[in-house]
């Protein structure tokens, strides 16, 4: 696909003004309104049966592609955002929930930390620059987590990063450097004395029954024999035990490199190099204790007995995503498990290798959340990030563009209910239903990318922070065409064509 880059027309809308078909009147101008747009897409044809079409005009970039699902599901997970967008008051802004009712783990206006880093990457992409700015000073200078205490994991600090460079704000970014450190080290208290690596229990990893339960909760704290056994510690295969998690250090990892990026174009290079240091010798301690090298893969390990937790997880995968764990062996390793036998199947990924004795593909507890098998978005639109950078690297000959897409039709495929977009907690792997899907609890929910692995992954849009854009489309060869219209980059708003025949627009 690597010769359709140089075919795509870029409009780079600066001061023209394409005529078309109008929407419209705007009640209000949006906060971009100054820009100069396209229209050569029918807008409001898209969202006139959303709840405040205004909003969806004003507010998301437009995509026109072959692929129905793909993008029905784009405009559906637009009503998602915009369901789960609340402004709190005057001086704290904008926020987002990850649930459309209040729940009670929630922390302050109802943000929770594990499914923030997601909003902030999708929300990039959002024409009103507020909305992710206020997300971002919500965690950096609102003090959420110095507040209620720190409770789930999160890539927050690369994720602020992320948002920069589709912001183009080096102001903005460089202004949150000290709040970065200090939310960065509130996880201190995690850090283990001895390895000097981060542990938590896989449910503050927001993946509760999952692997390392298992293997730690059976009869006198060794693995589980049968499920229905009274000698099994229900609560410890619930919550799992304190675990130096592959995700959770790569989080780590990368939100110290982002703050030393972030120190260095800030002048400061001192602090920079520090941070660098200490991110560098951070992961030298995940390579030596958390990576299998028999198995070449990433895995747990439970703190204080350093027992290896030994199966392919999805977090496995993660470390990718973040740049972490980038060399050819490890891609080998991770090639491994791409396949029907492991974790690809027909609304998968799974979030355990099917070949895990502990897998399972339909739930045994009536528990909304299990992580041993069942297919998260959550998951699936990290792993996507991971396919999407070896496959347009060229770097595999499994994680190709081919199965890229393949992913991303699957991923578009599971946001369904009863032939209509929508998105729960968690899907079946292998049934066309939503294994955690309770009634006013998990209706819309908001705890996973979609707008970002369209743009970044499959149309291959690479923000990056100085005055250029990177273009590495994933689409398929059979793609005729697609648009992108007026998606903000950098202080402007840019369009994306492709039409092989000339016909198309």
């Amino acid at each position: 696909m690597e010769s359709l880059i140089s075919w795509i027309t870029v409009l780079f809308v600066f001061a023209l003004r394409l005529c078309a078909a109008q929407d419209p009147p705007q009640p209000f101008p949006p906060v971009d309104s100054y820009l100069s747009t396209t229209n050569i897409l029918n807008h409001s044809s898209y969202v006139d049966s959303l709840d405040e079409p205004q909003w969806y005009l004003d507010n998301i970039p437009f995509v026109d592609f072959p692929d129905s699902a793909i993008q029905d599901v784009y405009y559906y997970r637009a009503s998602v955002i915009k369901r789960h967008l609340k402004f709190a008051h005057e001086g704290h802004g904008w926020s987002f929930t990850e649930f459309i009712h209040p729940v009670a783990w929630a922390s302050k206006l109802q943000t929770i930390p594990d499914s923030a880093p997601h909003h902030m990457v999708e929300c990039r992409w959002l024409r009103n620059p507020n909305f992710v700015k206020d997300l971002i000073q919500l965690y950096t200078r609102a003090g959420v987590e110095a507040i209620s205490g720190i409770s789930y994991t999160h890539y927050n600090h690369r994720a602020i990063y992320e948002a920069a460079q589709a912001l183009g704000d080096t102001t903005f970014l460089t202004s949150q450097l000290y709040g970065m450190i200090d939310s960065y080290n509130l996880w201190n208290a995690t850090i283990d004395n001895t390895t000097h690596l981060y542990h938590r229990t896989p449910l503050s990893d927001a993946q509760e029954f999952s692997l390392p339960g298992y293997v730690t909760g059976g009869p006198n704290g060794g693995p589980v024999q049968y499920w229905e056994s009274f000698d099994n510690d229900y609560n410890t295969i619930w919550l799992g035990p304190e675990t130096y998690r592959p995700n959770f250090n790569s989080y780590m990892v990368a939100g110290a490199r982002a703050i030393a990026t972030v120190a260095q174009l800030a002048g400061n290079t001192s602090l920079a190099q520090e941070w660098n240091q200490y991110g560098d010798g951070l992961y030298s301690r995940m390579l030596d204790m958390l990576y299998d090298n028999d198995l070449q893969f990433w895995i747990d390990v439970v703190e204080g007995t350093n027992l290896p937790v030994v199966g392919r997880e999805l977090i496995g995968y993660f470390p990718y995503r973040f740049d972490v764990g980038t060399g050819t062996n490890m891609i080998r390793g991770l090639e491994a498990g791409l396949n029907e036998h492991e974790f690809i199947t027909q609304y998968g990924p799974t979030t355990l290798e099917q070949t895990n004795p502990y897998y399972t593909a339909l739930k045994n507890v009536t528990y909304c959340c299990i992580w041993q098998g069942q297919s998260w978005p959550f998951s699936t639109s990290v792993y996507l990030g991971t396919l999407a950078r070896l496959a347009r690297n060229n770097l595999s000959s499994i994680a190709t563009p081919q199965l890229f897409y393949q992913a991303m039709e699957t991923y578009a495929l599971t946001n369904y209910k009863d032939n209509i977009p929508y998105t729960a907690e968690s899907h079946y792997p292998t049934i066309n239903e939503w294994s955690g899907d309770t009634t006013n609890h998990s209706e819309h929910y908001f705890h996973s990318t979609y707008f970002d692995n369209v743009f970044t992954n499959l149309i291959g849009i690479i923000p990056t922070l100085d005055n250029r854009i990177e273009l590495r489309p994933l689409v398929p060869s059979n793609w005729s065409y697609f648009a992108v219209e007026n998606l903000p980059y950098h202080g402007s708003l840019i369009s994306l064509l492709w039409d092989s025949t000339g016909t198309h627009y």
